[in-house]
Order: C-alpha cells, then sequence, then structure tokens
C-alpha cells in the first residue's frame, strides 16, 4: 500500500520534471561567446569605458528632455495664472503685491 503510493508518487514526478529538464536540454542549443552576447571587441575596458560614455550621454539626454517638459510645465501654469487675475480683474498684480478691494458704497 504504502510503499507503491509513494513509487507512484515519484513515477509522476519524474514524467513531469523529467519534461522539463528535456525541454531545458533542448532549448540549449549553440553556446555563445561574451563577444557576440555583449558585443564589442572585448577589450575589457576600452568597451567599459565606451558603455560609460554612452550611459552618461544618455543620462544627459534624458535630463535635457526633463528640465524641458518642466520649464515648458511651468510656462504654461504662469500663463494659466496671468489669465486668471486678468479675468478677475488684476492684470496689472505684481508679484508678492496684496490684492486692493474698493470699499462698498452704501
Amino acid at each position: 500500500g504504502r510503499e507503491r503510493m509513494i513509487e507512484k508518487k515519484r513515477e509522476q514526478g519524474n514524467k513531469i520534471h523529467g519534461a522539463a529538464r528535456d525541454r531545458e536540454n533542448e532549448a540549449v542549443g549553440a553556446e555563445l561567446d561574451d563577444k557576440a552576447i555583449y558585443g564589442g571587441e572585448g577589450g575589457g575596458d576600452v568597451s567599459y569605458e565606451a558603455a560609460l560614455a554612452r550611459e552618461k550621454k544618455y543620462r544627459e539626454r534624458k535630463e535635457a528632455a526633463k528640465h524641458e517638459r518642466t520649464s515648458e510645465l511651468l510656462k504654461k501654469e504662469e500663463d494659466k495664472q496671468k489669465a486668471m487675475l486678468e479675468m478677475l480683474g488684476f492684470s496689472g498684480l505684481k508679484p508678492g503685491e496684496k490684492i486692493k478691494i474698493a470699499p462698498r458704497q452704501p
């Protein structure tokens, strides 16, 4: 009884894991060297330096795009604020200046 149950579980496990193992072995295919995977001449420091330069250039481009987008959004917000102040009749208002409301006429 118990021995047979254990044997059946082992057979089932081998069937499941064995199929995966076979697929894994078939998928290995051709071995690739580092040059094929990483590209370049495999010169060590030279390709590392080139990779650092590419990374720096990429970061600078991203930073410039981010800065451009930020300044664009700030300009848009400033225009919205000016339009709101004009709509309210405070178009000559300077930054930090208090709004003066005329007293009511009885």
